[in-house]
């Protein structure tokens, strides 16, 4: 049997960067590649959740770009620190 392995903490972080930094300036295609790659990282089993998981969380800071740029701060702290 095949085990799916799942993601490293430096890979989400790095993923949600990504989500992040497209959601503040990026185009709805852009968006929509930076949560298909995070959905990618996750076993395939559980993919669908993740990815609706995903857009809920995305579209709750939709209308607040400062809580935005504080979570890509907090991101790239917690990334140093790794």
């Amino acid at each position: 049997m095949h085990i799916e392995t799942r993601p490293t903490t430096k890979q989400l972080l790095t993923s949600w960067q990504l989500i992040w930094m497209r959601k503040l300036n990026g185009k709805p295609a852009e968006i929509k590649e930076a949560i298909t790659s995070h959905v990618q990282l996750f076993p395939k089993g559980t993919q669908s959740e993740v990815e609706a998981r995903t857009r809920r969380t995305t579209a709750a800071y939709s209308a607040d770009p400062n809580a935005i740029r504080a979570l890509i701060k907090r991101g790239q702290a917690t990334l140093r620190s790794l």
